[in-house]
């Protein structure tokens, strides 16, 4: 029986990954302050001797449920792809499959630790309350709710338009190709995006209805920024599917009419090179723009506007005292 090396690389590749999945997950594994230093910076929000263990606790939480989604997913993720037959874009689609599949894990993941930490108990603490209960939208800007949904959208156009390209075969460009080994890759990672926006939708819903158990103002603050980073991670996985999937089909396209040699071939690996280059300087210019925007965080703005206005006239990520912020 001859061995496929592809196979044998995914095999080792999903290996690796999990023995390193593992390790993290160890009950050793300990918060470093740097990540605490970052996580507050990130937040806006100060970390007090009273919110740091229950921070620590929820941080600790959250990395495990993120891990144990990841290597489900990855477990899943190659299982399929040593069942699925090969592709032409020379496993670049097995790569971002892994990548968007991991994604999604590791989002529902953190989303089961949100649905967990709001069955905390506090004791004989008091319990703050808060009225009226957030929605999505003080929880994700207009950006956030939208990234998702429109680029499905756009990556469905996109395929929807190759499709038509190949039926049409001008100057049998594809002639020598396997039709079907061209689009179903893109497609199905297409499936995979536009079914996480469902899932997504569902959890986020479900999350947002769940109390908060918070025995102060600042651990209710702290609460919102973890929940508003795990309902921002259900929404932009679908987002990167569906720019994964258009990576896929186009880069499958270019593949095809390498050889050929016509104006046809030529205009059609132009136009795919173009168009992911468009694409990848947008998405790269987005994550520049979001991690160097001074803007205080959208859940900030929204649910604590007197702490988001003390962040505008100060540094980034100073402390703020919220318990005047609190709606």
């Amino acid at each position: 029986m001859p061995v496929d090396p592809y196979k044998i690389t995914l095999l080792v590749v999903a290996g690796v990954m999990t023995v390193v999945f593992a390790w993290l997950l160890r009950p050793s594994a300990v918060v470093r302050p740097n990540a605490l230093r970052d996580t507050a910076r990130r937040a806006g929000l100060a970390i007090t001797p009273e919110v740091e263990p229950v921070l620590i606790a929820r941080i600790r939480s959250r990395n495990r449920g993120t891990l144990i989604g990841t290597l489900i997913a990855l477990i899943v993720a190659t299982a399929s792809l040593v069942a699925l037959p090969d592709s032409l874009d020379g496993g670049i689609w097995s790569a971002l499959m892994i990548i968007v599949l991991t994604g999604l894990g590791g989002a529902v993941g953190l989303c089961v630790a949100e649905f967990r930490s709001a069955h905390v108990s506090l004791g004989d603490r008091p319990r703050v309350a808060r009225s009226p209960t957030p929605s999505r939208g003080d929880y994700l800007s207009t950006v956030d709710l939208w990234c998702a949904p429109v680029a499905v959208a756009v990556s469905g156009v996109a395929m929807a338009a190759v499709a038509v390209l190949i039926l049409a075969d001008p100057d049998n460009v594809f002639r020598d190709a396997s039709i079907p080994s061209l689009w179903w890759p893109g497609f199905l990672l297409w499936i995979v995006s536009l079914t996480s926006i469902g899932v997504g939708r569902i959890l986020s819903t479900r999350l947002v209805g769940r109390g908060q158990p918070a025995g102060s103002d600042m651990e209710l603050a702290w609460s919102d920024a973890l929940r508003s980073w795990t309902l921002r991670a259900l929404v932009q996985t679908p987002a990167l599917g569906a720019f994964c999937s258009a990576v896929v089909v186009m880069t499958s396209l270019s593949t095809a009419v390498v050889t050929r040699q016509s104006g046809i071939a030529t205009a059609v690996s132009l136009t795919s090179s173009v168009v992911l280059l468009v694409m990848s300087l947008g998405l790269a210019g987005a994550s520049v723009f979001a991690m160097e925007s001074r803007r205080p965080p959208h859940y900030l703005s929204r649910l604590w506007p007197d702490v988001a206005a003390e962040l505008r006239r100060g540094a980034y990520g100073v402390a703020a005292p919220v318990e005047s912020g609190r709606p």
